[in-house]
């Protein structure tokens, strides 16, 4: 499985970075809210779930420890996306249950690095990193 599920409500950086990893022949499931991550989780689960903590209506963290308690999404990798760069937030994050935390703006040769552990990421000649 090489699908990763991105929970981001910005549509300028969904684009962006589904356009990247796809480069880099990753599978993105889009979705723009909570409600939408926990059903797409759990109906087919992803390798590995991208969450932002800011979202409309149910915030990352919520949908994080919901996660976190459903047997079916329990052990999904978790790699929280945010601009929330506060020592709090990623403390907060990685108590909810958060494998990892990568802070925007995205260090992209990051991210893949940490999403190489669950995700098959083929190299892309001329990808600025």
């Amino acid at each position: 499985m090489n699908t990763v599920l991105y929970v981001e409500d910005d549509d300028n950086n969904a684009f962006m970075l589904t356009h990247r990893l796809r480069r880099r022949g990753v599978r993105v499931q889009h979705v723009e809210d909570g409600e939408r991550a926990l059903v797409a989780a759990a109906w087919d689960p992803p390798a590995a779930v991208l969450l932002d903590l800011n979202l409309p209506g149910m915030d990352g963290l919520a949908v994080l420890r919901r996660l976190r308690t459903d047997a079916a999404t329990r052990t999904l990798p978790v790699i929280v996306v945010s601009a929330s760069v506060r020592e709090q937030d990623r403390a907060r994050a990685l108590e909810a249950g958060a494998d990892v935390f990568v802070a925007k703006p995205i260090d992209f040769q990051r991210l893949l690095d940490v999403l190489s552990r669950w995700v098959d990421v083929r190299p892309s000649p001329g990808e600025p990193a």
